[in-house]
């Protein structure tokens, strides 16, 4: 399991640099008042691939450092959002919008921290934390199933997709979460799950958002 966790962690990296390349070179052919979500999305994974090359070298070393993964996380995630809203909302209303997922997300991802720094998977402060990001979750999931109400056609399609990327990529954070109390031996489980999901909603929602962003510039997709 440990060889096959840090090779994803290889395989992560290179994606989300291959991510941030494909993006900054497919903006061009964007609207540039459409533009916007696209460089958040290069953001996005152009973040992660800085952070993947420390958390390869730190699970090599057998000890790897849990907090890297949330620093990656408390800057991503919450650009995640904004990088979603920017291709739904403007003006004061996306302004509103992204203050508030931005903030549900920062709790998310500090209730997860907190869970995971406990001295033991299973105990009083693991479940404490869990409970926490998942409300938050469950708040986040809740307001972005209500975006996006006004597209229609090919659109309200593109956006549905978005929507349902996150849906199901994001239920694969808590299996990794939960991992560890299965078994203390399946902790490098929950990196190999982490990571698959990084891959996964990183990269696949910058490419939808992508396509998104063309489809509101009059290009058929």
């Amino acid at each position: 399991m440990a060889e096959l966790t840090y090779r994803l962690f290889m395989v992560a990296t290179v994606a989300m640099l291959a991510g941030t390349v494909f993006l900054l070179m497919s903006s061009r052919e964007v609207d540039p008042k459409f533009r916007r979500g696209v460089y958040i999305s290069a953001l996005v994974t152009g973040i992660a691939w800085y952070h993947y090359q420390k958390m390869t070298v730190s699970f090599a070393s057998g000890d790897f450092d849990t907090p890297l993964r949330y620093v990656d996380w408390v800057l991503t995630v919450p650009l995640m959002f904004v990088e979603v809203l920017a291709v739904t909302s403007k003006g004061a209303e996306y302004a509103q919008k992204v203050r508030t997922m931005g903030a549900g997300a920062l709790v998310m991802i500090g209730g997860g921290y907190y869970g995971e720094v406990a001295a033991e998977a299973g105990d009083t402060q693991y479940w404490i934390g869990f409970v926490v990001s998942m409300a938050a979750y469950a708040y986040l999931m809740r307001a972005l199933q209500s975006e996006g109400d006004s597209l229609k056609g090919d659109e309200a399609v593109a956006f549905q997709s978005i929507k349902n990327l996150i849906l199901v990529g994001w239920i694969i954070y808590p299996l990794g979460f939960l991992a560890p109390v299965v078994s203390a031996e399946l902790t490098d489980l929950r990196e190999l799950l982490y990571t698959i999901a990084d891959i996964v909603n990183k990269v696949g929602l910058g490419v939808l958002v992508l396509n998104m962003a063309r489809i509101k510039s009059g290009e058929k997709v």
